[in-house]
């Protein structure tokens, strides 16, 4: 009797603490009306349809730490960790994935960072909010307000993101943190985070494109020579019944390199924060033209016909030179991996500055090299 009671214990020990298997159990509900199936993705490790009975569906797949999966129901789904504990989905409008076990559960950690990180984004939208809505202050002190609050708030958002990589370097979880660092750090610091991780992260197609992001930068990094690429630079269009673009095939280097010195700006139409620094740009141009100052703007990324990017710069009074149509050519050969971004080429085509914003930093850059 007595080890018949002892060997109970220890199976309700062991249920009560939970464990990890080389398997996640996937038990769903779906609330969806006329769902018959779910997509199950286990990136690179399983990808199927799951038949859903009377409003649920039960799946194991294999544990995968190291990439991430989704349950979805046509638009509704949530995203998981697959790390081997029991996990319960369900799937209606605000959908949820919780483990069994959280304690042991990577997918949980996630869960808590995300929760974090909604946290640190609605403090940073309504303070955002509340600054620029007060009628009692002119616009300069809203945005003097905004940047001391945004000086403080980055340290924290950075030390978040941070801590979930250097505490999480064997799963999934430190690729969701390193993307939202991405642009945030020094690329020394970025190198040094993303050497932490186990080989097998690394591999990851978006870590891996953080790194070539990263050699690219250093390839192209202040004190380089500039790299060119060719564009097929759409101009102007005809006035004719049926306007077709007018395109001419250009060089990066048809414009640096050439005796004076270029500010470049990697812009989009869509791109919000771009068109916030052209007032900054244009000011700078005006003060330094006549003093051997060229702007060139880089269209990048574009999501729409190129009339509406011409229309855009037309709008925004971007009175300089300019290659639309660049696609993620120079994005891709620069390590640009958020816009807008500004690099200052010297006449001989060395790169002197890049990295720089606002109509301070624009100002301190072209003015250390221009008198």
């Amino acid at each position: 009797m007595k080890k018949i009671f002892f060997a109970a214990a220890v199976a309700a020990f062991a249920v009560s603490c939970g464990k990890v298997s080389d398997v996640t159990e996937i038990s769903g509900t779906v609330n969806v009306e006329g769902v018959t199936e779910v997509r199950v993705l286990v990136e690179n490790v399983v990808d199927t349809l799951v038949p859903v009975t009377d409003g649920t569906f039960h799946i194991e797949v294999p544990a995968a730490l190291t990439t991430f999966g989704r349950v979805a129901a046509g638009a509704n789904g949530a995203a998981f960790i697959s790390d081997g504990t029991p996990l319960s989905v369900v799937i209606d409008e605000e959908s949820t994935i919780t483990s069994k076990y959280p304690k042991l559960s990577v997918h949980e950690r996630m869960n808590a960072y995300n929760a974090a990180e909604k946290v640190l984004m609605d403090e940073y939208m309504g303070r955002q909010k509340e600054i620029f809505a007060d009628s009692l202050k002119t616009q300069e002190e809203k945005s003097a307000a905004f940047e001391t609050f945004f000086d403080e708030f980055i340290v924290r958002y950075r030390a978040h993101h941070v801590g979930a990589v250097e505490a999480n370097t064997d799963n999934f979880l430190a690729v969701l943190a390193l993307n939202n660092l991405r642009g945030e750090l020094e690329d020394a610091q970025l190198s040094e985070l993303i050497n932490t991780l186990l080989p097998a992260l690394q591999e990851n197609k978006y870590v891996k494109g953080m790194k070539e992001a990263l050699d690219a930068r250093i390839e192209t990094a202040e004190g380089k020579m500039f790299k060119d690429f060719t564009a097929e630079h759409v101009y102007g269009y005809s006035r004719s019944k049926d306007p077709q673009p007018l395109k001419k095939e250009v060089k990066f280097s048809d414009y640096v390199g050439k005796g004076k010195y270029v500010l470049v700006d990697f812009w989009s139409p869509w791109c919000g924060p771009c068109r916030r620094e052209m007032p900054n740009i244009k000011s700078v141009y005006e003060q330094y033209k006549g003093k051997g100052l060229e702007v060139l703007s880089l269209a990048v990324w574009e999501r729409k016909p190129q009339s509406h990017t011409i229309e855009v710069a037309g709008q925004l009074e971007m009175d300089w030179l300019h290659i639309n149509n660049c696609g993620s050519v120079p994005t891709e050969i620069y390590g640009v991996e958020g816009i807008p971004h500004l690099m200052l080429i010297g006449p001989d085509g060395t790169i002197l500055k890049r990295g720089f914003h606002g109509l301070e930093g624009i100002q301190e850059a072209v003015a250390e090299y221009i008198k």
